[in-house]
């Protein structure tokens, strides 16, 4: 996959590149994103995250079957813990209800 497919990421509001698929233990569906910030004079960032899969959208025209599906680990040693949008960095309640409440319909992503 040279290019990988590109998807709507709800909280950075735009396009992001979906890298692949994650299935969690607890049966929750995670997309590692990779999307560019603009910061400002100019400047820029890369940023890189598993997220919930109920955060992200198909884009009509993308090809998704070549992005690769995989099981996670209960807890991931490569997650950004500076970005406060990595699900792996719920610090607040409400963040953490959100969360929970999620998991509790887990579904397949279909694209």
């Amino acid at each position: 996959m040279p290019v990988p497919p590109v998807v709507l990421y709800r909280m950075a509001r735009g396009p992001a590149y979906l890298l692949s698929w994650g299935r969690r233990p607890d049966r929750s569906w995670w997309a590692q994103l990779l999307w560019i910030e603009l910061t400002g004079e100019g400047g820029w960032r890369g940023s890189r995250a598993w997220v919930d899969a109920s955060d992200v959208s198909r884009i009509p025209g993308q090809d998704y079957r070549a992005v690769p599906r995989e099981n996670l680990a209960e807890h991931r040693e490569n997650r950004d813990l500076t970005d406060p949008r990595d699900p792996g960095r719920l610090s607040r309640a409400a963040d953490r209800a959100r969360f929970e409440s999620r998991r509790a319909a887990p579904r397949e992503p279909d694209f």
